[in-house]
């Protein structure tokens, strides 16, 4: 009898990018300015963040980033990919903060994280906005 079931089942990503496995990569495109992302990924930038990138704000409280590591966080989505079905450019989305590809910098743009849309919890909006 044919196993028609994969011995890694716990691997299939319905043909997904799998970003976890870039975590530790360096994402340089020095030069180059990103116009799309492929696939169901989204580039978001971090809107609970310090400018210097150190903390996080967490009602009226400034958090060291470090400590919060598994910290719900929020983003706003600047680039969205084809296959995304619910979020778009422009949406603010609320993320585990251990999830994705971070990047320092990018198109002009400070403290950023790439994620599949499956790695987003919701889209939200301030409550005075």
């Amino acid at each position: 009898m044919i196993d028609l079931i994969p011995k890694n089942v716990e691997n299939l990503n319905k043909g997904l990018v799998e970003l976890e496995s870039y975590k530790n990569s360096d994402l340089n495109l020095e030069g180059w300015e990103l116009t799309d992302v492929l696939d169901d990924i989204l580039m978001v930038e971090y809107i609970d963040i310090s400018s210097d990138g150190t903390q996080i704000k967490r009602g009226n409280i400034w958090v060291p980033v470090d400590v919060v590591n598994f910290a719900w966080r929020v983003g706003k989505v600047h680039l969205a990919g084809p296959n995304c079905q619910t979020v778009k450019k422009g949406d603010c989305v609320i993320f585990p903060n251990d999830k994705g590809i971070k990047v320092a910098s990018l198109n002009n743009i400070s403290n950023l994280v790439f994620l599949n849309e499956a790695r987003i919890f919701g889209v939200a909006k301030p409550k005075n906005g």
